[in-house]
């Protein structure tokens, strides 16, 4: 996955969506926090500091709760 907010477009990783069972997140979000001093919702970090920035293993039936939330039901309809 390319830096989208540098000019050279330089790969810093491959890109996958984390979560703790209440907030959804991309891997790269810790890069763009350091380099660019992107700023997080006061509310996600309270949140992880209250886990003591740990996300915990949550359930397969969580996971997939919040992937329809995001993503819609993909089961094909009738």
């Amino acid at each position: 996955m390319p830096d989208v907010l540098s000019e050279s477009g330089a790969i810093i990783g491959g890109l996958h969506l984390l979560t703790d069972g209440h907030w959804l997140w991309y891997s790269d979000l810790a890069h763009y926090v350091r380099r660019y001093h992107v700023e997080v919702h006061p509310a996600f970090i309270e949140h992880a500091r209250g886990n003591n920035w740990s996300a915990p293993q949550i359930s397969d039936e969580r996971l997939e709760a919040m992937v329809t939330l995001l993503i819609g039901d993909e089961k094909e309809p009738d």
